[in-house]
C-alpha cells in the first residue's frame, strides 16, 4: 500500500552524501543551537524530492519524485507526482490523503497518516531537537552535518529504527533525510531547488 511507502518516508533516511566520511561532534551543542535558530527563523520551504524505496519484498529500488510545501505553523504538501501520484495534506490538525486523484477516507487510512502527520511535522519545525522522543547524536565532515535520530520508545521502534537526517553546514537546510525499519527496509529523499521563506498560499495545504 502506497501508505506504507509514505511511512517509510519518515522511518528511514539515507542517502548518497551518507557516504562521505563523517566524524562525531563530541559537543554538539554549537551545531544544535545553529539548527534551532534556522527553524525558527524559517517560516516556509519549497523544494523538489527524489524518493528511493528499498525493501526486502521488491527487487530492485523503487523510484519517484515530486514537491513539497512547508509553512508554519504545521502546515506541510506532501506531492508525489511519479510513479503514481498521491498528495498528503497537513493543515494543523487536519491531514488528508489523496492517491491516483481520489481522496482516501478509510479508518486504518487515517491511523497511518496521523503517524506520518506527527513526524512529518517534528523534522520539518525542527521540534526533534528536543530529543523528547528521539536520541541524537550529531557528526559532521566539511560539507554537512549529520544527525542520527534513534527513538526512545517501544511504540515508536516499531515504526521505525533510525532517522538519518543531513543538514548543509552552510545554508543548514536539510538535503537529505533516511528512515530505516530495518536495515533492508528504509526510504531515501534527497532534496533540491529548495527556496526558504517564499510566499505560499494557505489553499495549497487545504485543497488537493
Amino acid at each position: 500500500m502506497k501508505l506504507i511507502s509514505s511511512l517509510l518516508f519518515f522511518l528511514s533516511l539515507s542517502t548518497t552524501i551518507s557516504a562521505q566520511e563523517y566524524t562525531k561532534i563530541n559537543d554538539p551543542k554549537a551545531c544544535k543551537a545553529a539548527l534551532e535558530k534556522q527553524h525558527k527563523e524559517t517560516k516556509s520551504i519549497q523544494a523538489d524530492f527524489t524518493e528511493t524505496t528499498t525493501s526486502s519484498l521488491l527487487t530492485a529500488a523503487q523510484k519517484g519524485s515530486g514537491k513539497m510545501w512547508y509553512k508554519k505553523e504545521n502546515k506541510i504538501r506532501w506531492e508525489k507526482s511519479k510513479p503514481e501520484s498521491q498528495v498528503i495534506l497537513i493543515n494543523g490538525k487536519a491531514v488528508k490523503l489523496q492517491e491516483k486523484g481520489k481522496e482516501v477516507s478509510s479508518a486504518s487510512s487515517k491511523i497511518v497518516v496521523k503517524k506520518i502527520q506527527s513526524l512529518m511535522v517534528q523534522m520539518m519545525t525542527g521540534e526533534f531537537l528536543n530529543e523528547k522522543e528521539f536520541k541524537i547524536s550529531y557528526f559532521e565532515n566539511k560539507s554537512n552535518y549529520k544527525l542520527i535520530l534513534t527513538p526512545k520508545s517501544d511504540k515508536m521502534k516499531r515504526y521505525v529504527s533510525e532517522i538519518n537526517l543531513i543538514f548543509s553546514r552552510k545554508e543548514l537546510t536539510i538535503k537529505e533525510l533516511t528512515m530505516m525499519t530495518d536495515s533492508d527496509n528504509k526510504l531515501v529523499y534527497s532534496f533540491s531547488n529548495m527556496e526558504v521563506n517564499g510566499t505560499i498560499n494557505d489553499t495549497k495545504f487545504t485543497t488537493f
